[in-house]
């Protein structure tokens, strides 16, 4: 086995740092993507994702499951939280490797932001002839996908 890392580009989200943070540190948020009609516009958005059906999303604020079809069940879990900063997960439940998580987030001005998300996966060789390619195009995909989220604006203080 061997630790691989895979890095998003550094993505612009058009909304306050403290926003994006609030709403991506709280699990129950991702509800709305597993959305059977919004993976579909994800999937003709983006023709060379492979063909997944997600679904029996369930989560918590610190935690979320849901089932892909032919793997099975995939946990994940919030780990650390340093506010406005970083949110840090990790695999939970019948993940096929050890995934860790990094979502950073920093400042632009206001009213914007930039996003940097950091996977490292503990892969054995075979795991990583098979999903290499998906996670250096997914990650970027993930990044991509949450700078179209409409995030709640918060209170100016």
């Amino acid at each position: 086995m061997g630790i691989e890392k895979y890095e998003s580009e550094v993505k612009i989200i058009t909304s306050a740092q403290e926003s994006v943070y609030n709403h991506l540190s709280n699990l129950t948020n991702l509800e709305p993507l597993f959305d059977p009609n919004r993976l579909s516009e994800i999937q003709k958005q983006y023709p060379d994702t492979p063909e997944i059906k997600l679904d029996n999303f369930r989560a918590t604020a610190d935690e979320c499951s849901f089932s892909i079809n032919p793997i099975g069940n995939i946990g994940v879990q919030i780990i650390e939280r340093d506010p406005s900063k970083l949110i840090k997960l990790t695999g939970s439940q019948s993940v096929p490797f050890q995934v860790y998580c990094w979502i950073q987030l920093l400042p632009v001005d206001n009213a914007n932001c930039k996003i940097k998300i950091t996977l490292n996966a503990d892969l054995n060789p075979m795991i990583k002839m098979l999903v290499n390619k998906h996670l250096k195009n997914g990650i970027n995909q993930i990044a991509e996908a949450l700078t179209r989220i409409q995030y709640p604006e918060q209170a100016i203080k």
